[in-house]
């Protein structure tokens, strides 16, 4: 009687094995693309891109030569030399505007970015293993298409990063407000 038993539960184990275990080629490459030794070559990839982009950015100006040029530009107004002043004021103006501006997080959209830690991944402004919050803004994402990428993300919409785990546990009120604040920036 146990034989019998054991013979319809191995039959069952077995069917189910091979139902669950035996996946497409295609499903197989896809996840080992996305999640195996393909992944790896991803993120080497978008380390050396992150470094090459550090490399490549011009210096910033600081702000103190930006400031002096103008008070320049008074001592040479005062010494009767109007060329010089409004060349000097001119060069000032488009350097303070090329500056990007950086506006802070709210402390509400702050609380959630580290409750559901959203911050591991992205900041507001600076690449980290995620796209930065600005760049997903110049993507002009509607917050409803925000809340449908958290929920189920589309690694191809951002290639050169490593996939971004599905969020389904994050409330959609919560990311509304979150994508509210991106869509800002």
């Amino acid at each position: 009687m146990t034989v019998k038993k054991s013979t319809s539960w191995a039959i069952v184990a077995l069917a189910v094995y091979f139902v669950t275990g035996c996946s497409s080629k295609d499903d197989r490459d896809k996840y080992d693309h996305y999640y195996g030794s393909g992944s790896k070559s991803r993120e080497e990839t978008a380390l050396v891109k992150l470094a090459n982009d550090k490399k490549n950015q011009p210096e910033k100006p600081a702000v103190a030569p930006a400031a002096a040029a103008p008070a320049a530009a008074g001592d040479s107004a005062k010494a009767g030399d109007s060329t010089a002043a409004a060349a000097p004021g001119a060069a000032a103006t488009p350097a303070v505007a090329a500056a990007p501006k950086r506006k802070a997080v709210p402390s509400e959209v702050s609380a959630l970015l580290n409750k559901h830690a959203c911050f591991a991944c992205h900041q507001a402004y600076d690449k980290v293993i995620g796209p930065a919050y600005s760049e997903v803004a110049k993507k002009k994402y509607s917050a409803d298409e925000i809340v449908a990428l958290v929920h189920s993300p589309k690694p191809e919409h951002w290639p050169g990063y490593p996939p971004m785990a599905p969020m389904a546990h994050v409330p959609k009120a919560d990311i509304v407000v979150i994508a509210n604040w991106i869509n800002s920036l």
